[in-house]
């Protein structure tokens, strides 16, 4: 009876890997894709939890397909050793997984507090400070917006946020941003006469936060769903070290 249980709880636990391997693949995916939008992200929001979560992920998603491996030659071999060590790593990767997924609830939840205060500041740092002249061009550019509004219930267009703070803007000279402008051809008449035919006139800190809630939910689900499924592995590798040799 032993051995049979034993043989169920090794196809068990190779099925369990199977998973923990799935599920690693998918964590490395979604830091890969979350940090290809970073450079606005670091630049605009003024925290790093949200890059750290995703490099966290990475990182994690990479031993987790090694760990996977080890713990499928366990289970085939019996090797009490490897089940020990395959049983401790994952308890490590189930903590950092966790902390992953907790860091990407904890910004969700912050991003009101701070991002509009943060995105402001940037708008005044605009062509003094490259990092930051990038990041809004290319969330002119990602999201089809121009500007924001200083202050929740403000009656002002959105790009009007250019001239209003940034010295750089005038009524005189260019209102807004090349990249505010729908194409290259009317980036002159988009500058000196901002209008809808040819400025993008969504305010871009609406269109951001929902962006960055989006990311940082499937960042938390993610980190914190391959944190169970671990659970399950350690639970297998725990049952079959102690069935060896009995």
């Amino acid at each position: 009876m032993v051995e049979g249980c034993r043989k169920i709880i090794k196809y068990a636990m190779l099925m369990a890997n199977l998973m923990i391997l799935v599920g690693g693949i998918i964590v490395f995916a979604i830091g890969v894709w979350t940090l290809a939008d970073r450079a606005f992200m670091e630049s605009l929001l003024g925290s790093n939890l949200y890059v750290s979560s995703a490099a966290i992920l990475i990182a994690s998603g990479v031993i987790v397909i090694i760990v996977a491996f080890l713990g499928c030659m366990g289970a085939v071999k019996e090797i009490k050793c490897m089940l020990l060590s395959y049983f401790i790593i994952l308890f490590m990767l189930f903590i950092v997984m966790l902390v992953g997924g907790i860091l990407g609830y904890v910004f969700r939840s912050e991003v009101d507090d701070h991002m509009h205060k943060e995105m402001l500041t940037t708008v005044r740092q605009y062509m003094n400070n490259t990092p930051i002249t990038e990041a809004w061009d290319l969330v002119h550019k990602k999201f089809k917006c121009c500007g924001m509004k200083q202050y929740e219930g403000s009656s002002r267009p959105p790009y009007r946020i250019w001239v209003d703070v940034n010295p750089n803007f005038k009524i005189t000279g260019p209102q807004v941003p090349s990249s505010c402008c729908k194409s290259e051809k009317v980036v002159p008449l988009c500058q000196k006469i901002p209008t809808k035919e040819t400025t993008w006139t969504k305010e871009c800190y609406d269109e951001v936060k929902e962006f960055v809630k989006k990311h940082a939910i499937i960042i938390g689900g993610i980190g914190i769903g391959i944190a169970c499924i671990l659970i399950v592995g350690m639970a297998f590798a725990c049952v079959l070290f102690w069935m060896i040799g009995r």
